[in-house]
């Protein structure tokens, strides 16, 4: 009796290995994939909060006077204490700044759009908030096809008081 494998048995051994590496390998690229734009995605949420929260703080503990536009992709906030702010939209860098803060894009992400608009309601009250400005800046990634990852602020006024130039920065 003969110990020992047949070329057969060998070779059904050897693709039966490999079936089950390269399914492992996909199962690591994939998981790879997913590692990878879980930290994008979380990247991308905690810039737009943090964007968002530091417009807001400002908008919130002043009242805006004037917005003008300061540049093809700026606008300026001036306030009633003569303070003033900017919001730049730097498309060819993918950064955005409000004031002092500035933040980065992740790579792949991009923004398309920002404006700045106005709503008015109809009131009873002359001197109530009876407006709205709404600040909109849609940020995409390759990764995320069509999920907006962007900036929407709004901002109730009283427009019999304040002077704003609505403003397009669009690209």
């Amino acid at each position: 009796m003969k110990k020992g494998f047949t070329v057969v048995e060998l070779i059904v051994s050897f693709s039966l290995v490999m079936v089950i590496v390269i399914f492992l390998f996909q199962i690591v690229i994939s998981l790879k994939n997913l590692y990878t734009n879980s930290g994008v995605k979380t990247e991308l949420l905690n810039k737009q909060s943090l964007i968002s929260n530091e417009i807001n703080k400002k908008l919130n503990n002043n009242e805006i006077i004037s917005l003008t536009k300061c540049g093809p992709y700026c606008v300026e906030f001036l306030y009633l204490d003569n303070t003033s702010d900017q919001l730049i939209v730097d498309y060819n860098n993918n950064t955005i700044q409000f004031g002092s803060y500035k933040t980065d894009l992740p790579s792949q992400s991009y923004i398309r759009d920002a404006k700045i608009s106005k709503a008015n309601s109809a009131t009873l009250q002359p001197y109530f908030n009876n407006a709205l400005l709404i600040i909109e800046i849609p940020i995409y990634n390759d990764n995320f096809e069509g999920q907006n990852f962007g900036v929407k602020v709004i901002y109730q006024y009283n427009d019999q008081l304040s002077n704003f130039a609505i403003a397009d920065l669009t690209a």
